[in-house]
């Protein structure tokens, strides 16, 4: 090879020496550029995870706070799927119910509550098949007892973003306080409308009611001693006073309590139906002992009507006194309990079965021949008006006893 040869290979090496440098450079820099973009990708690949697990973090927190808002509304809420599967059903629905909710979930509306799918248009198994937006309505769930549980509910469906159907929830509460109130006030209403009446009934037979008293007592002093007519007049004069009794405690029972409160010391109440028991003890020749369970010194107050407070102790003397017919011990006493000032009036006469003893307050309930079945319910209005309670025990040949308590001077 000549020297002009070798000087045209030199360069020719040469060139392409430059040539890669030029390329090796490119890709160098190519390379720098690369991870350049790589750490980048890095740090906004970063940045999005770090975001995404920050959603994720409120996603979860809202998920957390919705289910405790759910569980701690006192309203039941009942969750349906397309398919009309429970997806939800909160505490409130599981008590209103008496239902496990663990045990509710992932089961057919209409297998759980077939009742209440059946019948009623505003539950959340009828919207969904009706496709109806929303529903609102009365209706009754039965428990697994069979017990009923009357309901307001509403129903709506649920929708996504794009308007796809995802379901139905129903949202209901408990009435059945309500309409045990709502009965309430009707049977007042209907029992101060027959108060009212038997009022002005009672008024109206009280007059001729006097007048025959008085014609009876004339006829009883135009008769002899001896005249076998006065035995029928006695009976007359018998059943005309028994008639007044029921007329006046029907007055007494229907009238509006109007009562002046002061307070009261309850052994002279008490002496009073002591000294009537002893007095009819002494007329019907009844062995009837009296036992008084307190000192001239002591004073139990209460605050009270003296004279609503007489005729509740009379009433239940006399109740006493009737029980025991062939003689026996009547017990009176007061005593200071807590806030209240009490009245204990015990027997030792026949007693009451457990089936009348829940019935004994309710007016004209009576097991007596000749009673009015209004005395027992005098003294359950009085005492309630005075703010206080009966407590009465009884069994049948171990007597009767009667606490009342009161709001006691002190208290009040």
């Amino acid at each position: 090879m000549n020297n002009s040869d070798q000087m045209e290979a030199v360069e020719t090496l040469q060139k392409a020496f430059l040539e890669f440098s030029e390329r090796a450079e490119k890709l160098s820099h190519a390379y720098e550029s690369m991870q350049e973009d790589f750490r980048n990708l890095n740090v906004e690949l970063d940045r999005k995870n770090a975001e995404l697990a920050d959603s994720l973090a409120r996603q979860e927190e809202i998920g957390l706070y919705l289910e405790s808002l759910l569980h701690s509304m006192t309203s039941g809420v009942i969750g349906i799927d397309n398919s009309g599967i429970i997806t939800t059903f909160n505490k409130a629905a599981a008590d209103i119910l008496s239902l496990d909710e663990t045990a509710v979930i992932g089961r057919p509306y209409s297998q759980v509550l077939p009742a209440a799918a059946d019948s009623a248009m505003s539950s959340a198994i009828a919207i969904l098949s009706s496709g109806r937006d929303e529903a609102a309505g009365d209706k009754v769930f039965w428990k697994a007892d069979g017990s009923p549980v009357p309901v307001t509910c509403q129903s709506s469906l649920l929708r996504d973003h794009g308007g796809r159907i995802l379901g139905a929830v129903e949202v209901f509460n408990d009435v059945s306080k309500i309409k045990a109130l709502e009965a309430e006030i009707q049977d007042n209403k209907t029992m101060a409308a027959l108060g009212e009446m038997a009022a002005t009934v009672a008024h109206e037979i009280r007059n001729p009611l006097g007048a025959m008293g008085v014609w009876a007592g004339l006829l009883d002093r135009d008769l002899d001693k001896g005249d076998p007519r006065k035995n029928t007049l006695n009976k007359i004069v018998d059943a005309l006073s028994r008639l007044n009794r029921i007329v006046s405690n029907l007055l007494v029972y229907s009238r509006p309590v109007r009562a002046q409160f002061r307070p009261v010391p309850l052994e002279e109440i008490l002496a009073e139906g002591a000294d009537y028991v002893e007095i009819e003890s002494m007329r019907s020749e009844r062995n009837v002992e009296v036992r008084r369970g307190w000192t001239d010194e002591s004073r139990t107050m209460a605050v009270a009507d003296p004279e609503k407070l007489s005729q509740v102790v009379l009433n239940l003397c006399l109740n006493a006194f009737q029980a025991m017919p062939e003689g026996g011990t009547l017990s009176l006493s007061c005593a200071r309990e807590g806030n209240y000032a009490t009245l204990l009036i015990a027997d030792n006469g026949s007693g009451i079965s457990s089936e009348n003893l829940a019935k004994v307050f309710d007016p004209f309930f009576t097991t007596k021949e000749n009673g009015t079945g209004l005395g027992l319910a005098i003294v359950k209005k009085f005492v309630e008006h005075h703010s206080g309670f009966v407590n009465i025990k009884s069994s049948p040949g171990d007597g009767t006893s009667v606490q009342i308590f009161l709001p006691s001077a002190g208290a009040a």
